[in-house]
């Protein structure tokens, strides 16, 4: 009996892991990849001895990430991440909610006159987070091993079942943007902004707040964050499937049920699982031989598709430095936020920038190096050294460094056309060094072996995922997917018989574990459709 068929396009984590359940379902499965390349921006790379991470720093479970590797037979080590908050010289580590008093105390020295805003910010926080706490208590049930534990299932999983729905009614209830809902509890937005700088503009509140639980979550795998495409790669490749790097899909032609790449060649398929940039799917698309009906809902979603952007990308910075891993444990650790002004970005990163991509043309180069020099000093930065998770990713009394922060894709693009994108770049790099050499690496910049740097093209160009978006889909309009968590299954549908979507733009928010669980709906999908 000949086996299905099944194509994946895109080779990230969604896509592998819909290739894993499939090809473990005995289907005949093809993986198309563009790049040379899996894992997308789950890779960590060698540079002179040191390893960096290209996509996430660490990983958060959800109770996903972990029962599905072991539901995939996969094993790995990891270790804990603990992550730090810091704000000028203040620090506080969370290892517990408890840890939201130290950060209270420190948003209390900060801002000395809004004592009964930042008291009611912090319970709000401590609720919205014991809400998060409910979702993760308990591993998702389509990959738990207590499907026969009866008194299990009776005394614990239907009661969290209960609170888990009272939970996503609650969320329901902060379902607004987080600058929204913080300022109708407060009046000073630098404060606003210090609590939330570090999420995407208009992250609703519900997710912003409830992340201080989210922060003892994290987890990091020993050999960096790329390990975890490498392995759903192997498990792919171990089922029986097959990968075909260098790829590039031009046109998809449903009524045919075949794809052609950029050199001609035809891939046929019995089911297809898009888990790639969502945009290109639809730019490519071809509508020839269907019917009026599938084609009006195609170009339905193609339009919502076309017309949104996605959310804000990310300035990496990679340095090599001259200094012991302990140096660093000492000041914030191996994963940090950290703020080095209490003033906030207030209009920085919203009215001036918005009004400097506007005039992008009439704005001399002074006026925009002027406002990235606001921009970074007001900024909040992801700060990941992954030799103090895995002492093997440095060479020894050396440390590798990331501090990253989110950036716009289309100031970046614009200074690329205006032909000064190196030189921008490296005043990105420089101004960084300096303003952590001043706050908390004092000395920094005279240890610096090595830097380099990623920029919102550089993602765009390594991964073909549209304005360089790390997590999808932006929250400053409304999300052209699924978006409530009870109706994840459904995210992987599309307009079009035989073709599924999967990955971070089939959901929105969409991380690593829910990409990965809509590349194993998308298979549970396809092995559904065949029972019928």
């Amino acid at each position: 009996m000949k086996k299905e068929r099944v194509l994946i396009v895109g080779g990230g984590a969604a896509g592998l892991t819909a290739g894993a359940y499939c090809a473990r379902e005995n289907k005949n499965v093809l993986l198309l990849e563009k790049k040379d390349r899996t894992g997308g921006l789950l890779n960590s790379f060698k540079n002179n001895g040191f390893t960096f991470d290209t996509g996430p720093r660490a990983f958060v479970n959800s109770g996903i990430l972990k029962p599905m590797l072991k539901n995939l037979d996969i094993t790995w080590e990891f270790v804990q991440n603990t992550i730090s908050i810091g704000i000028e010289d203040q620090m506080v580590r969370v290892q517990s909610m408890e840890d939201l008093g130290e950060y209270q105390r420190i948003l209390y020295s900060l801002y000395p006159e809004n004592r009964d805003d930042i008291k009611t910010i912090s319970e709000k926080i401590a609720k919205l987070s014991e809400y998060t706490r409910v979702l993760y208590e308990f591993d998702n049930p389509n990959f738990g091993s207590f499907k026969g534990d009866i008194p299990f299932i009776i005394r614990k999983l239907i009661p969290w079942t209960f609170k888990f729905l009272h939970a996503l009614y609650k969320f329901n209830q902060f379902s607004m943007p987080m600058e929204e809902y913080l300022g109708s509890l407060t009046d000073n937005q630098p404060l606003i902004d210090i609590i939330l700088q570090h999420f995407f503009r208009k992250t609703p509140a519900y997710f912003a707040l409830g992340y201080f639980h989210v922060y003892m979550d994290y987890f990091y795998p020993k050999g960096g964050t790329g390990v975890l495409g490498r392995l759903l790669e192997e498990k792919f490749i171990a089922e029986g499937g097959e990968i075909r790097l260098n790829t590039d899909i031009v046109e998809v032609l449903p009524s045919e049920s075949r794809v052609i790449d950029a050199e001609g060649s035809s891939y046929p398929y019995d089911n297809l699982v898009w888990a790639a940039d969502l945009k290109t799917l639809y730019r490519r698309l071809n509508p020839a031989g269907l019917d009026a009906e599938t084609v009006a809902g195609m170009d339905s979603a193609r339009d919502r598709i076309l017309s949104s952007l996605g959310a804000e990308s990310v300035f990496i910075l990679y340095t090599t430095v001259n200094r012991p891993p302990s140096w660093f444990r000492d000041r914030g650790g191996e994963h940090m936020f950290y703020t080095p002004s209490r003033l906030g970005l207030g209009d920085t990163n919203r009215g001036e920038l918005q009004r400097l991509i506007e005039a992008f043309d009439q704005t001399s180069r002074g006026e925009i190096e002027d406002w990235v020099d606001r921009f970074l000093r007001l900024n909040t930065f992801e700060v990941s050294i992954p030799v103090l998770r895995d002492p093997a990713l440095a060479p020894e009394g050396q440390t590798g460094l990331m501090i990253s922060c989110l950036f716009d894709y289309q100031l970046t693009q614009k200074v690329y056309q205006a032909g000064w994108y190196d030189e921008f770049k490296e005043i990105i790099q420089n101004r960084i060094i300096e303003l952590f050499s001043q706050t908390i690496y004092p000395g920094l910049e005279e240890a610096i072996l090595h830097k380099f740097s990623s920029t919102p093209l550089t993602i765009n160009n390594m991964t073909g995922s549209s304005e360089g978006a790390i997590t999808g889909w932006s929250f400053e309009s409304d999300p052209p997917v699924v978006n409530t968590l009870k109706d994840i299954p459904k995210s992987v549908l599309t307009a079009v018989p035989g073709i599924y979507q999967a990955g971070q733009w089939a959901y929105s928010p969409a991380g690593v574990p829910i990409a990965m669980l809509t590349g194993w709906y998308a298979a549970e999908e396809i092995k559904k459709r065949k029972k019928k």
